[in-house]
């Protein structure tokens, strides 16, 4: 399956095998259940994508998202562990309980990102733009939870 045949309608909700060309048309789409281990989304264009779903809690997504666009995305419950967002426009997705553990967001743009119940715990935040992200029971990268939008 190749994300540029046809993947423009189509409902990819639980589709295992992923090879993306960093311009496919991924915007919008239905991606719930999919499995993003080891896949290169770098550049990609994911905004206001779904990919979040509780199942997704007991996959690791060791992933590139490097420089790409997930603005309004949705990645709740997602397991992002050592995921790789390094200069990704994350503008107002939601990351809610997404565990984001030891994920490096190097210079990622998370201006109002949804991290209630997120765990950034070891994570890399050097550089990444925060204005009105929203926190509630969120584990820091120091292991301290911020509370500062309950």
């Amino acid at each position: 399956f190749q994300a540029e045949d046809g993947i423009r309608d189509r409902d990819v909700t639980g589709v295992q095998t992923w090879l993306f060309r960093s311009d496919a048309p991924l915007s919008g789409r239905d991606m719930r259940g999919a499995d993003f281990q080891n896949a290169n989304l770098s550049g990609a264009s994911l905004d206001k994508a779904n990919l979040g779903e509780r199942p997704l809690e007991k996959r690791t997504l060791v992933t590139n998202f490097e420089d790409a666009n997930l603005r309004k995305a949705d990645l709740t419950g997602a397991n992002l562990h050592l995921a790789n967002f390094t200069s990704a426009y994350l503008r107002e997705t939601n990351l809610t309980g997404a565990d984001l553990s030891e994920a490096v967001l190097r210079n990622a743009n998370l201006k109002g990102a949804v991290l209630v119940e997120a765990n950034l715990k070891g994570a890399t935040l050097e550089g990444a733009k925060l204005e009105d992200a929203k926190f509630c029971k969120t584990t820091m990268p120091d292991g301290v939870v911020n509370n500062s939008g309950c």
